[in-house]
């Protein structure tokens, strides 16, 4: 579990896990925080999902792809994405599903389009995946 700031002088975002927000308030001498007068161990923290505040963060992305020739069926991804459920795809606007025998698969690094029409330039492919950072 986490959350984003911008950098106030070059304005980019950075990722940080509440367990670190913890860190930097609390006093790492003693491991602890004080909120509301009562003193809590900092390395006890559990996120809620389950995380064990390790600084992991799961983090959603948007890749455009660009159909640069009509009955193109194959496009790059430049992004390693581990599990097929985190892999949205919305051809003008319109969800499709994930698999061999549906609309697209990824295979290696290429995204496999075999849905029911073939793509034209005109079309607008999104991609939507989430990574863990």
């Amino acid at each position: 579990m986490g959350f984003s700031l911008r950098t106030i002088r070059d304005n980019k975002l950075k990722v940080f896990s509440i367990k670190k927000i913890l860190e930097l308030l609390g006093e790492n001498i003693n491991d602890e925080i004080l909120i509301d007068g009562k003193s809590y161990r900092i390395s006890s923290f559990l996120s809620l999902d389950g995380s064990g505040g390790t600084g992991q963060t799961i983090v959603c992305q948007t890749l455009e792809l660009l159909v640069v020739k009509g009955d193109q069926f194959q496009f790059p991804i430049s992004e390693s994405i581990s599990s097929a459920s985190n892999i949205k795809l919305f051809v003008n606007g319109i969800f499709y599903s994930y698999g061999i025998n549906k609309s697209y698969h990824i295979s290696s690094s290429n995204l496999i389009w075999h849905g029911d029409f073939a793509l034209e330039t005109t079309d607008e492919i999104i991609l939507k995946y989430s990574i863990i950072i």
